[in-house]
């Protein structure tokens, strides 16, 4: 008798074991979908080529991942369509995060849902406020928890709430979610977030789910917030659309300068003094546009003389300015035979400036051989390039 029943609690100890392990299997392991997410080239919000310049307009933002059991269905929406809404959302929050440029915020991640063996109301801080890098939030998002559970979306905002509570500047939260079966009174909680902060935070809402009535409740939540706005995360998808919203929630732009006007922005110009009207290259200064001086050569063509005429036209516009010619060269032959040969060509240049009436005390000359390229002299092309003459203003 006492055999059979150790027998019984052995067989039931070992079932018991067994069914743990499977149910933990099935928490612990995503479920992995047989294609992959969609690609997606992000603006550079920080390229020289813009026309403004963009600084934070806030100090600290906190993103909520709704990780309930609902997450874990496909998405029917058109981004990533037929994947799980979990990683749908990831996906667009990862898209925000390589959209945004290195700016100086803080950021968090707070999550809410998490399975079975979890309290009702759990939520989890990924990692709390901190200083931001896309570094942090991509490992962050792929350490992300498969998503089981309720929906103490509540919760999660007074954790948000909470981590703000050291920041002094301007705010955001980004709540991601399907909006199905929200719990925790997200709604007076949100009231409470802005009893605490008033318009120092700003509460935006992206819906990655397949429901008008969960659209409905995070448009809700983001209407009860009065600064903020909802989207979805197919309206956000594209890199143009994510971009404005990037720019919309965590920017300001500020115009960029040209205080001589020639066309190249101040943070970019080596040569900010230009003269107006002067032909300028990339890096902001008055070249002799044009002209390419031909190997161990100095002599002036006929084709290069349209472009010489606009240096003509700016001085004789400016009859107080002086300027010095500067000749270059590429890096074949010595430096000695170098600065010889960069002199004849600076000299060649005035020569048909004062031809042209410009009073020769208004201009002087130096060569610097292959001293200041511009160009790698690997190449021709390179060498070409270095074969030139500048013109520098003397105010």
């Amino acid at each position: 008798m006492k055999k059979t029943c150790l027998l019984v609690l052995l067989v039931t100890m070992t079932l018991a074991v067994l069914t743990g392990c499977a149910q933990l299997k099935s928490i612990t392991f995503e479920k992995k979908h047989p294609e992959p997410l969609e690609s997606f080239v992000p603006q550079d919000l920080s390229a020289k080529s813009l026309s403004v310049k963009y600084a934070p307009k806030i100090e600290s933002f906190v993103i909520i991942l709704d990780a309930s059991a609902s997450m874990e269905t496909a998405y029917t929406g058109i981004v990533n369509k037929g994947h799980p809404k979990f990683d749908v959302a990831k996906d667009i929050i990862s898209r925000m995060n390589k959209t945004l440029p290195e700016v100086d915020v803080n950021s968090a991640l707070v999550t809410f849902g998490h399975g079975f063996f979890t309290p009702l109301k759990k939520t989890f801080i990924v990692y709390e406020l901190t200083h931001h890098s896309r570094d942090l939030l991509e490992n962050a998002l792929n350490m992300a928890i498969y998503p089981k559970g309720s929906s103490p979306a509540g919760n999660a905002i007074a954790d948000a709430s909470n981590q703000l509570l050291t920041s002094v500047g301007q705010n955001a939260v980004i709540f991601v979610s399907d909006g199905e079966n929200l719990i925790g009174t997200p709604l007076e909680k949100i009231k409470d977030l802005k009893e605490l902060y008033g318009e120092k935070t700003c509460f935006y809402t992206i819906h990655v789910g397949n429901t008008p009535e969960g659209k409905e409740a995070l448009r809700k939540l983001a209407r009860s917030a009065t600064c903020g706005f909802s989207v979805t995360a197919d309206e956000i998808a594209s890199s143009g659309n994510m971009a404005n919203f990037v720019k919309k929630v965590f920017l300001t732009d500020i115009p960029k300068q040209d205080s001589d006007g020639d066309g190249v922005y101040d943070e970019d110009d080596e040569c900010p003094d230009t003269p107006e009207g002067a032909i300028v290259d990339s890096r902001g200064c008055w070249v002799v546009k044009g002209i390419a001086f031909e190997y161990k050569k100095w002599d002036i063509k006929e084709e290069f003389e349209s472009n010489l005429t606009n240096i003509v036209d700016v001085l004789e516009k400016n009859p107080d300015l002086q300027i010095r010619i500067e000749g270059h060269t590429d890096n074949i032959g010595s430096m000695k035979y170098n600065i010889d040969l960069s002199q004849k060509r600076a000299l060649a240049v005035k020569d048909y400036l004062v031809e042209k009436g410009i009073h020769e005390s208004r201009i002087s000359t130096t060569g610097f051989g292959f001293k200041h390229p511009i160009a790698p002299n690997v190449t021709e092309e390179g060498r070409a390039l270095n074969r030139r003459a500048e013109i520098v203003p003397i105010r």
